[in-house]
């Protein structure tokens, strides 16, 4: 994601069909270390009326698992690309996750505040708490956002949201509780970016330029 994009945070998305099974309760505790890495843990209860397919969690494109727990015990999962899937299928009852993964990049760098963009979906209660790096006062941590029956609250160092369905906050706070990439930071962040372009862009122009003196020399006779 390009930086000063809108950073955005999926709720974990448990691919079932609604009358297989339904999410109950979400609850997300994001804490922002002081180089801009979130550390995310969501916990899930979800209930499930009789077994069905594995869930599989769309996680953002810079984040790394640390652990997953199913019913109070580690579970095993596999990533594919940005997905993660868990390997034991959804069997009937109430089940409660656990996914911890860290992220870089996310926070969105304006020019007289930072900021922190999160959503979710699809559950009967959703919650989330946002924990910063260091004290900051509750008057100057600016916390939004909407919802079902959407309630906000902010505390220094921390702002908690509630609702139902879905959700959309954005937590804003004062420049240097979180350091600034700068402008080095972000010529790094925009060639991981787009590394991928720029070595199809090179070769191509080396391939031109290769054809382009091909055809310039003179035919042997």
């Amino acid at each position: 994601m390009k930086q000063g994009q809108t950073t955005v945070f999926v709720l974990l998305l448990l691919l079932v069909s609604p009358a297989h099974a339904r999410v109950v309760d979400v609850h997300a505790e994001i804490r922002v270390a002081r180089n801009g890495e979130l550390t995310v843990t969501e916990r899930i209860t979800v209930d499930a009326r009789r077994k069905g397919p594995l869930p599989v969690r769309e996680l953002p494109v810079t984040a790394r698992v640390a652990e997953v727990i199913r019913d109070g015990h580690p579970t095993s999962y596999v990533m594919d690309g940005a997905n993660l899937r868990l390997n034991a299928p959804l069997s009937q009852g109430r089940h409660h996750y656990q996914v911890t993964y860290r992220s870089a990049r996310r926070i969105a760098h304006r020019d007289d505040h930072d900021a922190l963009h999160w959503s979710a979906k699809d559950s009967e209660r959703i919650t989330a708490e946002v924990i910063l790096p260091t004290g900051v006062p509750a008057r100057e941590i600016k916390a939004e956002g909407k919802g079902v029956e959407y309630q906000s609250f902010s505390r220094d160092g921390r702002a908690a949201f509630r609702s139902r369905d879905y959700m959309t906050i954005v937590v804003r706070f004062p420049k240097g509780v979180v350091a600034d990439p700068g402008f080095a930071g972000r010529v790094g962040w925009f060639l991981e970016d787009f590394a991928g372009v720029l070595v199809v862009c090179i070769g191509l122009s080396l391939t031109a330029v290769f054809l382009l003196r091909m055809a310039k020399r003179p035919l042997n006779m």
